[in-house]
Formats: C-alpha cells, structure tokens, sequence
C-alpha cells in the first residue's frame, strides 16, 4: 500500500471561474440548473465544465476553466501504508520479545499431575490439546456444573505436551511436580 501511494497520476486541474444561484422556480433539476447557468454566463473564459449543488433554495452553480494537467499522489494510500507498516513493525517486535508459550528445557525427569478441581472451569483445552492424558468426569446425574477435568494417564504423553497443555489453562488448574522432589513446576509458586 504504501508504495502504491507514491505511484505518480495525472490528473486534470479546474480553476473555479464563476459563481451564481439559481432559484428553485427556475429550475426543478441540476441538468435545468447548468443550463440556465450556461445562458447567463457572460464571462470571457471559456468553461470546460459546469457543475450544480442543490442549496437551501435552489441549486449553486460553479463555473470551471480547464488549468491542463498536473502529477499528483495518493496521500491517502501513503498515509495507509504507513500505519500498516508501522502496526506490522511493533507486532514483529512483540512476537519476537514474547514467543508463544512453550518449556524453556526438556522435562526429562517424571512428572507427578493433578488438577485444583476448585478452580478448574472445564474449559476442555487440556483435553484437546493431550486426550490420552485428561478427560472430564462423566456425570450421573444433571447439574448445573459442568464436568471437571481429571488426569485418566500420566504418561499419555510426553512431560512437555502435558507441560504446554497446562501452561494453556486459563486458570492454571493443572499442577506439575517434579514426582522424586515434589517440587512445583507449573504454575510457578509466588514468589515470597
């Protein structure tokens, strides 16, 4: 876009020459408006164009003298390319300062995995992300909670799938322990 704005144009240039108002009871349309227009202009520059604006009482007639030509650009197109480049320049910034989520190092050593059923809101993303590892709970009866989710297979996939799946829940209800050390991996413990 932006360089689409800086290929030149012609482009015709008028000169504005005459002025006058043409009443209403003269004229019911701009075609009768340019025409009365016409037949009253006495001007001694030749008119290459006539053009009529309805007004509060009739229609305002403008005269315009043919100046040639001349080179212009799209100030709009400039304008438009350059906040594009600029949005694109800030979010090729931010999307190298903060990658996507992912774990810094390799999850070699076991893992142990529970979900905090008091803050899980079953938004099913574990589930999409590792099936062979979450499920939600079946339900027996009808309620108005929706079923939570559970772990079914610790090793249904590999430490750093489950990591990222976890790292994907919006309310951090998935908990990773180092399963020899019982030290937490996510969500990090506040600091404190």
């Amino acid at each position: 876009m932006l360089i689409l704005g800086y290929i030149p144009f012609q482009q015709n240039i008028y000169n504005q020459v005459a002025f006058m108002p043409v009443s209403i009871t003269n004229a019911t349309n701009p075609d009768q408006a340019q025409a009365i227009f016409t037949e009253h202009y006495s001007g001694s520059i030749p008119l290459a164009s006539v053009i009529c604006d309805p007004s509060g009482n009739g229609y305002d007639c403008y005269g315009y003298q043919y100046v040639g030509q001349g080179t212009f650009y799209n100030s709009e197109l400039q304008y438009y390319g350059a906040t594009l480049a600029i949005v694109g320049a800030i979010a090729l910034y931010v999307g190298n300062k903060f990658e996507p989520l992912k774990p810094k190092a390799k999850l070699t050593r076991p893992i142990k995995i529970r979900v905090d059923e008091d803050i899980c809101i079953a938004n099913t993303v574990c589930v999409q992300l590792t099936p062979k590892v979450f499920q939600l709970k079946k339900q027996e009866r009808a309620s108005i909670f929706a079923p939570l989710a559970y772990v079914i297979d610790p090793n249904g996939a590999t430490n750093d799938e489950i990591l990222i799946a976890a790292q994907m829940c919006p309310t951090g209800a998935i908990i990773i322990e180092d399963a020899e050390t019982g030290e937490r991996i996510h969500p990090p413990l506040p600091e404190g």
